[in-house]
């Protein structure tokens, strides 16, 4: 009887050691949690969603334009007290995101974002957020590596980012490239699929 025991103390414990090894480094989030947008001071409340491979925020209405010959976007977003801040930042590539309502195409940026005193300059899509309960979603290609959610709390720290931001390159991980499935073959296609858990 000993025996088993003993072997089953040891794998608890190694098991126990491999979770914290994992988790050293990290820092723990309540589900939701005030973002800020480092280019324009503007804070938002995100919903910190680890099902969603890519963040994602609320312009609804967006306008293409050239510059310089590269692909732009032109958007707006809404904070909290109803003012408009507009954007314009050249598209990285564009989406089709799986959601319960469909499927959607999506633009999508890079923006620098401060999540307590994480800063990243992370890939975003933008999105018509209009009737979920947050306009800002943050997913696993801001949070991999640096952050734990704990589904229970909210609002757990404000962000005080001052270092500069970490450029994060989500389609440069081998892991992402396999989990998403390719547009249909087409020259010049930079379209990819994902899964949006939020919607």
């Amino acid at each position: 009887m000993r025996q088993p025991l003993r072997l089953t103390l040891t794998v608890a414990a190694l098991t126990l050691l491999a979770v914290a090894g994992d988790a050293f480094g990290k820092s723990i989030f309540g589900w939701i949690e005030r973002v800020k947008l480092m280019d324009s001071d503007l804070i938002m409340e995100a919903k910190l969603d680890t099902g969603a491979d890519t963040s994602s925020i609320n312009a609804p209405d967006t306008e293409e334009f050239d510059k310089d010959g590269e692909d732009w976007v032109r958007f707006e977003i809404t904070d909290a007290d109803g003012d408009s801040h507009t954007f314009e930042l050249p598209i990285e590539r564009t989406v089709r995101i799986r959601s319960a309502a469909g499927t959607t195409r999506r633009h999508v940026v890079r923006m620098d974002m401060c999540l307590g005193h994480i800063r990243r300059k992370a890939e975003i899509n933008l999105a018509d957020r209009e009737e979920l309960s947050y306009q800002m979603l943050i997913g696993r290609n801001f949070m991999e590596g640096y952050v734990l959610v704990d589904s229970g709390p909210k609002f757990t720290m404000d962000p005080t980012c001052h270092d500069e931001a970490e450029d994060v390159d989500a389609m440069d991980d081998a892991d992402d490239d396999k989990d998403a499935d390719q547009a249909p073959e087409d020259e010049g296609n930079d379209e990819t699929a994902e899964d949006d858990a939020d919607d």
